[in-house]
C-alpha cells in the first residue's frame, strides 16, 4: 500500500511539473503539423502599426513588414494560419529572466517557448545579437542622420556630431554605434544619448527640438519623411553597410532555408515583395538596394 501511494505521488508531481512547462521551440516540421506560424512583431515606423495602442494578441496589424510576413506563410500552404504576436523592442532579445545580456550566448525566451517562431521587425545584424539568433538578410541598409530641415547648415559631416544629443532607443544598433563612437572618435566630446521609445518617438523630438539629431535606418528615413514627418530631413549616412534581416531560433535551419527562399524568389522588378514596397515607399525593394550600394 505504502509502495502504491509514493508511485501515486511521484505521478501526481511529474504532471504537475509537465504543466508548468513552456511549450518547447519549433521547427518548421512543427509548424506545418500545428498549422500555425507564430510571427512577432515589434510595431514601428516602415515596420507595421498594431491596433488598438494597447493591444498584446488579436491585434489589427497593417504595413509593409505585416503584408511580407503573411505573403511568406502563404508560400508554406494554404492550410497554415497565421498568428500575428505584438511584442516590445527589447523582449527579442530576453532571456527566461527577462533580461537582456549582450555578452551571453542564449536562445531568447520568445523562441525557446515556442511563443514566437519568426521576429521580422528588420533587425540589424549585430554581434551581440548574433550569440542568440540566427538571421536572413533581406535587404542592406545604412544608419541615417535625421535632423530638422532648418539645421542642415549645422550637420555637414559625422564630426559635426561631437556632444550634440540624440534621441535613440536602447538596444538598438544606433545606440551600438553611438557607445562604440563615444569611446573613441567623440570621446573628449561625447554624443549624449537620450532615451526613447521608438524611433518615431526619437523623430519627434527632433522636429520639437528636444534632441539634435537621430539615426534611423535608410528604409525608415525614406518612410518617415514620405509619410509623417515633412520637416525632417537626412543629414548624411554614418557607420557601414548593414545587413537589416528576420530573425530566427538558431535551430530552425529549415525555417531559414524557406524564409531565405521566399525572398530569392521575390528579386524581380514585378514581384510582390516590390509591389509592397512600392506602395508604401514609393520606390522598389531593387530601387532602394541600389540606392544603398550607391552610398558605399
Amino acid at each position: 500500500m505504502k509502495k502504491k501511494v509514493v508511485f501515486l505521488t511521484v505521478i501526481l508531481v511529474l504532471f504537475a511539473t509537465a504543466a508548468v512547462i513552456p511549450a518547447k521551440a519549433r521547427s518548421l516540421e512543427e509548424i506545418r503539423q500545428s498549422k500555425e506560424i507564430r510571427i512577432c512583431i515589434t510595431p514601428d515606423i516602415s515596420v507595421a502599426t498594431a491596433e488598438p495602442a494597447d493591444c498584446r494578441e488579436n491585434c489589427v496589424f497593417s504595413g509593409p513588414v505585416y503584408e511580407e510576413t503573411l505573403a511568406f506563410a502563404e508560400t508554406l500552404g494554404s492550410d497554415i494560419k497565421s498568428r500575428f504576436i505584438k511584442i516590445e523592442w527589447d523582449e527579442q532579445f530576453y532571456n527566461k529572466d527577462g533580461k537582456n545580456v549582450h555578452e551571453a550566448e542564449y536562445t531568447p525566451e520568445l523562441f525557446a517557448s515556442g511563443k514566437c517562431d519568426i521576429f521580422p521587425s528588420n533587425l540589424t545584424k549585430t554581434e551581440w545579437r548574433s550569440k542568440k539568433m540566427d538571421f536572413v538578410k533581406v535587404f542592406p541598409s545604412r544608419m541615417m542622420v535625421i535632423i530638422h530641415k532648418s539645421q542642415k547648415a549645422l550637420f555637414k559631416t559625422a564630426g559635426d556630431l561631437a556632444g550634440k544629443r540624440i534621441a535613440v532607443v536602447l538596444n538598438t544598433s544606433y545606440y551600438t554605434w553611438i557607445a562604440e563612437q563615444n569611446q573613441t572618435v567623440y570621446q573628449k566630446n561625447p554624443i549624449k544619448p537620450e532615451f526613447v521609445n521608438s524611433d518615431e518617438e526619437a523623430t519627434e523630438k527632433v522636429i520639437a527640438g528636444k534632441a539634435d539629431f537621430t539615426l534611423i535606418d535608410a528604409d525608415k528615413a525614406i518612410w518617415i519623411i514620405r509619410n509623417k514627418l515633412k520637416d525632417a530631413a537626412v543629414a548624411f549616412p554614418v557607420g557601414p553597410t548593414d545587413e537589416i534581416c528576420w530573425a530566427f531560433r538558431k535551430e530552425d535551419k529549415d525555417l531559414q532555408a524557406a524564409v531565405q527562399k521566399f525572398f530569392d524568389e521575390n528579386r524581380s522588378a514585378t514581384s510582390l515583395l516590390n509591389k509592397i514596397w512600392e506602395s508604401y515607399f514609393g520606390i522598389t525593394m531593387n530601387m532602394f538596394i541600389s540606392i544603398i550600394k550607391a552610398t558605399e
